[in-house]
């Protein structure tokens, strides 16, 4: 498949996530039954071509494969037909994906042990995250949405890149979202459309690009989600790496905002600068570092870099952000509510305001 292809398949698969509110929202049918569910996950089953046959004639991938497909048959009665379909799709692209990224050719019918090697450590580690595919938090059903790919690096890439031989088979796209699944009323749309991954770069920039999510925080009034991601270009020196926050209100279906949370003419502003500075001096102290404060006032006072949880605001400081050079990386600083208080808006949503 041609990168422009992936991408057509990447947004049809956004696309039925968004679209689909019929079938979202009519709940479970027999389609979406465990047996019939299990058959679709089948990677063993007739007409899947020579490369599930490779797959199968390994006894390790074979009840590796079994273990990802109980898995998400157990996390397929969680969810609706749509949701369970999903499942399904994201399974074969992920499959697929896999296939590329361990340069397996698509006719191949014999891994070679270099190959089978690879394909065990991706399913084993598929086998660990196919028990979070759909998550129960806060009175929602979350459900993980993944745009999976891999292109053959060409040998144009692999010149061009410096590496030659040593350049890896493919390159990839692993990026992930929390959507939530069943009655898509007009607040559950909004959140799905806010928290929204699309893929940054084209395959064909020999760019992996890789983003994952942890939902921090999930309540009646908002919804916390931290996203971290790297872009990894061909024979690049490191990734470029970074993090951020979506919190979602979810009465009013729009992002958090600084008025949200603090009260005007507090001079929030300088607490949590000071409080982060003195966090952040803390932990780089072996280093000998200590921040600049301007950056880290600049980075601070960012709302899209707020994580809301129980405990307090996380003050997301990804690489570069405060000042210290990229080997010391990213890190956060997480302020308790209480010492708070003083700043914060009386009609804050909960967990911001203290529960009556």
């Amino acid at each position: 498949m041609t990168t422009r292809g992936f991408i057509c398949v990447a947004f049809a698969l956004l696309a039925l996530a968004a679209c689909d509110q019929d079938a979202l929202s009519a709940g479970k049918t027999d389609q979406s039954s465990a047996a019939n569910i299990a058959v679709a996950l089948d990677t063993c089953a007739q007409n899947h071509g020579p490369f599930a046959r490779s797959v199968c004639s390994s006894p390790t991938l074979t009840a590796l494969d079994r273990q990802v497909q109980r898995a998400l048959v157990t996390a397929s009665g969680n969810v609706s037909d749509a949701g369970a379909q999903l499942l399904v799709r994201n399974e074969a692209r992920w499959l697929e994906a896999q296939r590329i990224g361990c340069g397996v050719a698509s006719a191949a019918t014999v891994l070679s042990p270099e190959q089978a090697r690879c394909m065990e450590g991706q399913f084993r580690a598929r086998a660990q995250q196919a028990s979070t595919a759909v998550q129960q938090l806060g009175g929602y059903t979350f459900q993980r949405m993944e745009l999976v790919d891999a292109a053959p690096v060409t040998p144009s890439m692999a010149q061009q890149s410096g590496l030659g031989v040593d350049a890896p088979a493919a390159i990839v796209r692993d990026i992930r979202f929390p959507r939530i699944d069943g009655p898509q009323t007009p607040e559950v749309q909004r959140f799905n459309d806010l928290v929204a991954q699309q893929p940054s770069v084209t395959l064909d920039e020999a760019t992996n690009e890789i983003v994952d999510y942890r939902i921090v925080y999930a309540g009646p009034e908002l919804i916390s989600v931290r996203f971290d991601g790297s872009q990894d270009a061909l024979g690049a020196a490191h990734p470029n790496s970074t993090s951020k926050a979506v919190t979602v209100l979810m009465g009013e279906g729009r992002e958090l905002t600084e008025s949200d949370v603090f009260q005007a003419d507090t001079r929030w502003q300088d607490f949590i600068t000071q409080r982060a500075v003195a966090d952040l001096a803390r932990q780089f102290r072996e280093d000998g570092f200590t921040p600049p404060q301007r950056d880290v006032r600049e980075t601070a006072t960012k709302p899209h870099l707020w994580l809301v949880s129980e405990r307090g605001l996380t003050i997301l400081f990804p690489p570069y952000s405060f000042g210290a050079p990229y080997v010391m990386g990213g890190t956060d600083v997480t302020i308790p509510w209480a010492d708070l208080r003083p700043y914060l808006n009386p009609a804050a949503p909960l967990p911001i305001r203290p529960a009556a």
